[in-house]
């Protein structure tokens, strides 16, 4: 009966440490993206928002394509719906969680990946999107907890995102970029081993699921240079991959540091956004015609009107 006793009183110890620590973890996280984190948290994911198999084109990748490609414009312009898939330093280990998690619910045509987080060597000890690691990722909202925070349950699969994970800037940093990109015979600059793996795995998943891949790299001058291109672009013809580099004069992009970036040549504004998503909607437009449909005249597809709407407003 002791003994009995004593089991129970640690159980019902334990269950109660733990119903504590879940309320915590669901105060601190994020809800929604305006609050600390919440980019981290939803951005990434708010395809989960959106209507089922009605994303055409996923784009991948980390910082640069949140600002760096615009859904809106490649919706208005060529009629192909799309989601910016892009958070902060993240991995193609990461991405192949999102490719994942995409595949649940969408079957896009077409998955573009922007190949800069290829050379992340940084290996994440917590997953952002853990609920339970909650208190370690958003420890800073404790500063800024509100009512709201103790009775709202975050729900990323109702996160409507009417960006489409694109973050506008409009901040013009002029900037003397130089020959950023350096000699054009430097040595290949090879991904660390263990991203390889990652992309192959990334690669398998797509080919399996009957995705074209197509390999893009939004111009920077604080990442990128020769010797990543000649890289990017040997493996590209080794894996049968095209690839897109809008840093080198051969892809007729033009690039004006001057007006087309927010923060020293590192990430672009809503206008050299606006440039680089135009320039990969015609490659879209010109390669994969035959499995990219126009949805702007699809009744379906009325609401990426609003999202429009909403881009031209905050333009």
């Amino acid at each position: 009966m002791k003994r009995l006793k004593i089991i129970l009183t640690v159980s019902s110890c334990f269950l109660i440490t733990a119903i504590i620590y879940m309320y915590i973890c669901l105060i601190v996280s994020p809800k929604s993206i305006h609050d600390s984190g919440g980019t981290k948290y939803y951005r990434g994911m708010g395809f989960l928002a959106e209507p089922e198999n009605s994303i055409d084109v996923m784009v991948y990748g980390n910082s640069d394509v949140y600002a760096g490609f615009v859904p809106a414009k490649l919706y208005d312009e060529f009629g192909y719906t799309s989601y910016a898939s892009g958070t902060v330093l993240q991995t193609i280990g990461d991405i192949n969680n999102l490719l994942k998690k995409t595949l649940r619910t969408q079957a896009p045509k077409v998955a573009i990946l922007e190949v800069d987080c290829l050379y992340e060597k940084r290996n994440k000890a917590l997953d952002d999107s853990n609920f339970l690691l909650a208190p370690f990722v958003f420890h800073v909202r404790w500063k800024e907890l509100k009512f709201r925070d103790f009775y709202t349950i975050p729900n990323r699969s109702k996160k409507y995102d009417i960006t489409k994970g694109f973050v506008h800037s409009d901040e013009i940093n002029k900037y003397d970029a130089g020959d950023y990109m350096g000699n054009k015979n430097q040595k290949p600059h090879p991904i660390p081993r263990r991203n390889l793996k990652h992309l192959k795995n990334f690669i398998k998943i797509c080919r399996t699921n009957n995705i074209k891949i197509l390999f893009l790299e939004l111009p920077s001058a604080s990442s990128w240079n020769y010797a990543k291109h000649n890289y990017m672009n040997y493996l590209s013809k080794d894996l049968n991959i095209p690839f897109i580099d809008l840093n080198v004069k051969d892809s007729n992009f033009n690039i004006d540091f001057a007006k087309d970036f927010r923060d020293k040549g590192d990430h672009m504004n809503v206008f050299g956004a606006e440039k680089a998503t135009t320039y990969v909607g015609r490659y879209l437009k010109e390669k994969y015609s035959s499995i990219l449909s126009d949805r702007r005249n699809v009744k379906e597809y009325a609401h990426w009107q609003e999202v429009v709407d909403h881009f031209k407003k905050v333009l």
